[in-house]
């Protein structure tokens, strides 16, 4: 069961916030495996809709990471816990060159895998591209993240 954090509880703990979120961040780094990855996220709360994008080579981030793209992109999930849903689509080129797209739904820091068919949807909306993507990306169900 998940609960709002408020200002008196724990959850809502500035630091632990960012090590959960950052910690959400390495895993999506993780399930990406090998690749250079673009990770979008939609955070969509009560205030409207914001969006950060982030770039890093797989599969653990590293110190050349762009920190602020990163700390964006974090802060953005960490929005999860306080009243908002979060999309992530992760676009990787594999080192053979392959395009592969997959994404989670981000809800009180908690990501839950989409089907390839969702991952398809969530990457038409974040790119504004209805038309759909050139055909060599290949959308695939997203892992569970531990």
């Amino acid at each position: 069961m998940s609960c709002i954090p408020t200002s008196d509880s724990s959850a809502f703990d500035p630091a632990s916030l960012a090590r959960r979120s950052v910690g959400l961040v390495r895993s999506i780094a993780r399930a990406a495996g090998e690749g250079a990855h673009h990770l979008t996220v939609v955070l969509v709360s009560s205030d409207g809709a914001d969006q950060a994008e982030c770039t890093f080579t797989g599969p653990v981030l590293d110190e050349s990471t762009p920190d602020e793209a990163l700390v964006q992109t974090a802060f953005l999930l960490a929005g999860t816990a306080m009243d908002g849903m979060a999309m992530t689509v992760l676009r990787t080129v594999g080192p053979d060159g392959t395009v592969t797209l997959m994404s989670w739904a981000v809800r009180d820091l908690i990501a839950r895998p989409a089907t390839a068919e969702q991952s398809r949807i969530a990457y038409r909306i974040s790119e504004d591209d209805f038309a759909g993507p050139s055909p060599e990306v290949t959308f695939v169900d997203a892992p569970a993240l531990v």
